[in-house]
């Protein structure tokens, strides 16, 4: 493993002793390096953005002592933590969370990354306008009316068509996970 340079050991010393002293000289060191990183992955989500290299620097404050300890190369492990840190946002925003309440009676209340991926792929499989609408809805949080105005429709027929989309999603969901038995079925309106 390469040897910590002088600078960085600096750095890490501050962090622990002097915590602001320490967060500055972070800041003004490796702080570009950190931003560029964070905003490769979040290009339209600044204020994400900024709130990742925020907690960068709070994190390597956190792990100052063992990187101190360690004699790890500093650099790299920002640059290894703010990239998944920013991956994880990314993954965080990406995923339907708010607006797929609307969803959950649909949906088992934790879904697995098998149901996710299934639920993706159904979304892809809609005809259109409805694929566009449910991307639209929940995977970019419009909301019906702003889906409207973009896909040149009334607000009523986004919403029809989301509740008919919900549906036919559920009923496939519920086949293809090998929930489509018809007790289960009947339990859920299905």
């Amino acid at each position: 493993m390469p040897e910590m340079e002088r600078e960085d050991a600096m750095i890490l010393r501050q962090l622990v002793t002097d915590p602001e002293n320490g967060i500055w000289l972070l800041q003004q060191q490796y702080g570009g390096l950190i931003y560029r990183i964070v905003y490769r992955v979040l290009p339209e989500y600044p204020q994400d953005t900024e709130e990742v290299a925020a907690d960068i620097l709070v994190k390597t404050w956190e792990n100052a002592s063992s990187l101190l300890e360690d004699n790890r190369p500093l650099a790299p492990w920002l640059i290894v933590t703010a990239r998944n840190r920013a991956i994880d946002r990314r993954r965080r925003l990406a995923r339907p969370t708010a607006q797929l309440s609307e969803l959950i009676d649909i949906l088992p209340e934790h879904l697995s990354s098998d149901g996710e991926e299934l639920i993706g792929t159904l979304v892809a499989q809609m005809e259109q306008p409805d694929r566009e609408i449910f991307l639209r809805r929940y995977y970019r949080m419009e909301t019906s009316r702003e889906i409207g105005a973009a896909l040149g429709i009334n607000e009523h027929t986004v919403n029809v068509r989301l509740s008919r989309g919900r549906a036919k999603l559920k009923k496939e969901y519920l086949k293809q996970m090998g929930r489509g038995s018809r007790d289960y079925a009947k339990q859920h309106d299905v």
